[in-house]
């Protein structure tokens, strides 16, 4: 299968050494994204991946699109307009002190100022099986709105295959009515999906989806996932669980069908770098879904995939198949020549 994600790239500045911003004087860039993450991790795993998106068009904008082809994404569906990228200062957390996200410039990027018409989603929807869109794009401007919406819509109705991953920000819907304009906003894309990315809080905090309280708590989180499939008609719907017991962080992978539910063991998690970590499993799941694996198969090695990005430095999880698969049968390995 061929994939493509549809997304914001975005300039990450990192303070070096577990640096404040006032202690720095020095930032790494990277260039980085939900959709930039996802398809070069499956580019990673030797899966044809594009993205469409806007670029500037000046040198950040040539640096960032020379970035995306060493990460082996296409860049035939990748424009250049207007003069601004969006970027996020991350202050590395440690020990206690979590890390700490500063969002600038996002409305006025070029991304946000694009909006449908200036995409060719219809050489695009013949050239690709899959579509991700990063729910992200329905909270920057109408612009991101409007194109996220219009390429699910033709996506569907062309039989391509529609990703979506909540990915909600309430730092980017603060305004007055801002939230309920998102629930309208998600409403109208989930018919046009096959598989979404989520987690309860979404379907409760965000759709107002009630759950069932005469079952047990136990099964209430499943009848109420299962329950927004059957209403949306999904193939699967994917999220992870993060524990911590005794200071050990665990995440365990989840997956619902319409009548299942498939739960990973938990992975131990040695956090060095926890944003982009989602993004690693949700392209340890595509691909178990391009390559038509098992469900047990997929959620394990999507668990396991975004457990070692934890371990790598920056959003972008350059994880293999192999090495991914080596960890799963050899665990206890600690060195490989």
């Amino acid at each position: 299968m061929k994939v493509a994600a549809f997304g914001e790239v975005m300039l990450r500045l990192t303070p070096p050494e577990f640096l404040l911003l006032e202690q720095a004087r020095s930032l790494r860039m990277e260039y980085t994204g939900t959709g930039v993450n996802i398809m070069s991790n499956l580019a990673h795993f030797e899966v044809d991946s594009y993205l469409v998106t806007t670029l500037p068009d000046n040198r950040i904008g040539d640096a960032a699109r020379a970035s995306l082809r060493q990460l082996g994404i296409k860049d035939s569906f990748i424009q250049q307009k207007h003069q601004h990228m969006g970027t996020y200062f991350a202050e590395m957390g440690y020990g206690m002190r979590p890390t700490q996200v500063t969002y600038q410039n996002r409305h006025s990027s070029s991304f946000g100022q694009t909006d449908d018409k200036d995409y060719d989603f219809t050489e695009l929807l013949k050239t690709v099986d899959l579509v991700h869109i990063c729910g992200i794009s329905l909270s920057l401007t109408d612009e991101t709105r409007r194109a996220a919406q219009a390429l699910a819509k033709q996506a569907f109705e062309q039989g391509v295959k529609v990703c979506f991953d909540f990915n909600f920000r309430p730092s980017l819907n603060t305004e007055k009515n801002k939230v309920q304009l998102m629930k309208e906003q998600y409403e109208t894309i989930l018919p046009y999906c096959s598989i979404v990315f989520g987690s309860i809080r979404d379907l409760t905090d965000l759709l107002k989806l009630p759950v069932n309280e005469q079952l047990e708590k136990g099964q209430q989180e499943r009848e109420l996932i299962q329950r927004f499939i059957k209403h949306y008609d999904l193939e699967l719907f994917a999220g992870t669980k993060r524990q911590q017991i005794n200071m050990v962080k665990e995440m365990t992978g989840l997956l619902y069908t319409k009548t299942q539910v498939i739960e990973s063991t938990p992975k131990q998690l040695n956090v060095l770098d926890r944003i982009g970590t989602g993004d690693a499993y949700a392209a340890g799941l595509l691909l178990g879904y391009c390559e038509n694996w098992t469900l047990d198969e997929t959620v394990e090695f999507a668990t396991v995939n975004a457990a070692i990005a934890h371990t790598i430095q920056g959003d972008v999880p350059l994880t293999t198949k192999e090495q991914i698969r080596q960890i799963m049968e050899n665990p206890t390995i600690d060195l490989i020549r």
